[in-house]
């Protein structure tokens, strides 16, 4: 089959701003729990991140994928970086599944709340690593634009240890605040069209797949 290279930068757009609206619906359920804690609140941000989960595989799918499990398989061949975007589906539905182990009251709940920090962490380390895994010309412009989500997610992370150590609820609403800001940084992204595209490196036999 012949791949067509554009559906991948269209395909990783959508899968950030998909991104972009979990963390956003996120944290605003985390800012609107700090007065009005409940389950109604708890349960919000978990569903926002598990249908994320969900989404960025089918999006693989339909775009690059072209409906076709077999055209799936042949795209993620052709870009492995996209392998990538299905590990932080892995981590975004492990903390959602997470988040929705905790108790609203937050007792007991030590364990889930670790697991889903940790998910969150390494869904920030997967964006600086994507950077590696973008066509050598684009590889620059993917890092500008992945180090700041990179930074504002782990930030968020560790002031969100520091509230459940010290409970100040300025570091509540800090965590809060930067969910916010990495899901605007995921949302306004627009995928770099040398960051999947056709590579002059590639030869014309890598365009098509048996």
């Amino acid at each position: 089959m012949i791949i067509d290279y554009d559906s991948f930068s269209r395909a990783s757009t959508l899968i950030h701003v998909v991104q972009g609206a979990a963390f956003l619906v996120l944290g605003a359920a985390e800012a609107y729990s700090m007065d009005r804690p409940g389950r109604g609140a708890a349960l919000i941000g978990p569903l926002a991140l598990l249908a994320a989960a969900i989404a960025i595989p089918f999006i693989i799918f339909a775009m690059p994928g072209e409906w076709s499990l077999d055209g799936m398989s042949a795209a993620l061949d052709a870009r492995r970086g996209f392998y990538v975007f299905l590990a932080m589906a892995g981590l975004l539905a492990a903390a959602g599944l997470s988040r929705l182990g905790q108790d609203p009251a937050g007792r007991n709940s030590g364990n889930w709340v670790a697991t889903s920090l940790f998910a969150f962490a390494l869904c920030g380390v997967l964006y600086v690593m994507l950077a590696w895994r973008v066509n050598g010309e684009a590889w620059h412009q993917v890092m500008f634009r992945h180090a700041p989500m990179c930074a504002t997610l782990i930030l968020a992370v560790i002031l969100k240890a520091e509230n459940l150590v010290s409970r100040r609820r300025s570091f509540h609403m800090a965590w809060a605040v930067l969910l916010m800001i990495t899901a605007v940084q995921l949302l306004t992204y627009t995928e770099f069209p040398e960051a999947f595209g056709w590579s002059q490196s590639e030869s014309y036999g890598a365009a098509q797949v048996p």
